[in-house]
């Protein structure tokens, strides 16, 4: 049996939709996850070609991230009012192309342009999923679950994509490897946008309710819960895309070969599987607020291990831990928004909390990349990412979590 959701109320019959909706919405989170985990394996190559600084290098992942959170926004909104598959199928004509377009590029604003423009379209590859399974499966058993599954299409697609990218790259030049991750973002997107069907939980176009809605957005962003944990998912993503990028070039630096290097990029996403999907068991046992503070705490200390790392074999047990505790607090952070704002403006409020995040998270990578360029290490940068998490991970208990209907 499963349950259709239509404005609150559940109805319960047999609909095959509801797990086709899921698979469809894991393949989309599966191309963020190729799009945010696959530019540390292309760094090397740019940098070495252009001779640019790791801190350059980086701040067109930084323009990419910022793009892509403030994109959310929009997208999440569009979705909350209507149909997902239109603005899927709008992110698949703008970021794959875009991506494909990185492989003409000659100078760094071009790279710096491009990659915005990714990010813009693929604004809807978070926001939308995270916010459609949730309402479909709203108030049922099967929404932790549901969500789980979806969220785990990122840390799949970095194990898929980093390493298959790599492998590009060694055979075929990174130019070529820029035309084949385009490609695949574009005919996975818009095939799982296609797949979806109209279904009972999808907002229909309220016209004279938006001024209403808006002003629930308005008034929900402004609580203590949202900002907690907004605040919360601004270091967990500062700390991420920190790592995605110079992951691989600080392996590399240690000696470590850039192959083994590339495994591990993708380990971290693909061990972020059975993490995903173990949040949504531990938050029946423990709810979403301990499963995040446990989850954070992980990736604390697994952080603050990162600098004494000088072989593989200690890689990738950095990997399989960090990896496992990165996508347990992946899903805890969206099932919390879920838990106390679920509701029909949930869409955009999705793409706020991702927009503020990826703000902050967008700098991780250049902040490493300078402060590699002016100390010559990785290590203060790990330990201040580490003792941060840490930090937040006590701080993210203080959360009430009373629900409040979005």
């Amino acid at each position: 049996m499963c349950c259709h959701v239509v404005q609150g109320m559940r109805i319960r019959h047999l609909d095959p939709n509801g797990w086709l909706l899921v698979a469809a919405c894991f393949v989309v989170t599966l191309c963020i996850g190729e799009v945010l985990w696959s530019f540390g394996v292309f760094f090397k190559s740019l940098e070495t070609e252009f001779g640019w600084s790791r801190g350059l290098t980086s701040s067109g992942y930084t323009g990419l991230v910022i793009a892509q959170g403030m994109s959310a926004i929009i997208a999440g909104r569009l979705a909350d009012r209507y149909k997902p598959r239109r603005v899927l199928l709008a992110s698949a004509c703008i970021a794959g192309p875009a991506i494909m377009a990185c492989s003409q590029i000659t100078t760094l604003p071009q790279l710096q342009l491009l990659l915005i423009v990714t990010g813009i379209g693929a604004g809807a590859t978070v926001s939308v999923p995270v916010s459609t399974v949730q309402k479909y499966f709203s108030n049922t058993a099967q929404s932790n679950i549901a969500l789980a599954i979806v969220a785990s299409g990122i840390g799949m697609g970095a194990l898929v994509f980093a390493p298959l990218l790599n492998a590009v790259i060694h055979a075929s030049g990174w130019r070529t490897a820029f035309i084949t991750a385009g490609l695949i973002f574009s005919a996975l997107v818009g095939s799982a946008a296609l797949v979806l069907r109209p279904t009972g939980m999808q907002l229909q176009k309220r016209g004279n309710q938006s001024a209403a809605a808006n002003s629930r957005v308005r008034d929900l962003i402004i609580t203590p819960q949202f900002m907690g944990v907004t605040g919360v998912f601004m270091v967990a993503v500062f700390a991420f895309q920190t790592l995605s990028v110079h992951l691989v070039p600080y392996a590399t630096d240690i000696g470590i070969k850039t192959g083994a290097a590339a495994v591990a990029l993708g380990m971290v996403g693909g061990l972020s599987v059975p993490g995903r999907l173990t949040s949504g068991l531990l938050s029946q046992k423990l709810g979403w607020g301990k499963t995040l503070a446990f989850s954070l705490a992980g990736c604390g200390l697994a952080i603050t291990t990162l600098p004494a790392i000088h072989t593989e074999w200690m890689l990738y047990s950095f990997v399989a831990f960090y990896g496992f505790c990165h996508g347990v607090r992946a899903v805890a952070t969206f099932g919390t928004v879920g838990r106390l704002f679920g509701g029909r403006s949930l869409g955009e409020l999705t793409g706020i909390l991702v927009a503020c995040s990826n703000f902050v998270g967008a700098f991780g990578p250049y902040v490493a990349g300078r402060v590699f360029d002016l100390t010559g290490s990785y290590g203060i940068m790990f330990t201040s990412v580490g003792i941060l998490l840490l930090v937040v991970a006590l701080a993210s208990l203080t959360i009430q979590f009373e629900s409040r209907e979005a």
